[in-house]
C-alpha cells in the first residue's frame, strides 16, 4: 500500500511540474521580442515598419535607421517627450516620441541627421509613432534606445 501511495504522489508531482513548465512557457512576455530587423538592411527595416503601417499593426518593437526630416517642439505634459519625425525610404513618415523624463534628451539633433531607433511602433493614419525609446525603470521588459552620432540614449 505504501508503494501505491508513493507512485501516486510521484505521478501527481510530475503532472504538476509539467503543467507549471507549460504554463511558464505559454506566458512568456512576447511583447519584448524585437523582429530580427537588426540583421537586415535598412530598406528591409523600413519595409517592415511600412508593412505595420499598411496593416494597422500596433505594439510591435522595431529597429530602424532613418534620417530626421523635421524637429518638433517638446511635449511638455507629463511624461515629457522630445519629438521629431523621421522619413523612411518607403516615403512614410513616423513620429518619434522620446520620453525625456526617463531618458536623456538626444543632444544636438538636427534635420538631416541619421538616427538608429529601437522602440515600440503604434499605428496611426499619419504614419505611426515610435515610442518606448528608453529603458524600463521597472525592468519588466526590454527597453528601446536612440543612437545619434555614436551616442546611445536610453
Amino acid at each position: 500500500m505504501k508503494n501505491t501511495k508513493t507512485n501516486t504522489l510521484s505521478t501527481i508531482i510530475l503532472i504538476l511540474l509539467a503543467l507549471a513548465y507549460f504554463y511558464l512557457e505559454s506566458t512568456e512576455d512576447k511583447s519584448t521580442s524585437i523582429p530580427s530587423i537588426e540583421a537586415q538592411t535598412t530598406n528591409t527595416a523600413h519595409a517592415t515598419v511600412h508593412d505595420y503601417f499598411e496593416r494597422r499593426v500596433s505594439g510591435e518593437m522595431v529597429r530602424v535607421t532613418a534620417k530626421v526630416s523635421r524637429l518638433l517642439s517638446d511635449d511638455i505634459h507629463k511624461p515629457r517627450h522630445q519629438r521629431f519625425i523621421i522619413e523612411l525610404d518607403t516615403g512614410i513618415t513616423v513620429l518619434i516620441a522620446h520620453n525625456i523624463d526617463l531618458a536623456p534628451r538626444v543632444k544636438d539633433l538636427g534635420e538631416g541627421d541619421m538616427v538608429s531607433i529601437t522602440g515600440q511602433y503604434e499605428w496611426n493614419e499619419r504614419g505611426g509613432v515610435i515610442h518606448w525609446t528608453h529603458h524600463d525603470p521597472k525592468k519588466r521588459r526590454d527597453g528601446g534606445q536612440i543612437e545619434h552620432k555614436g551616442v546611445v540614449y536610453q
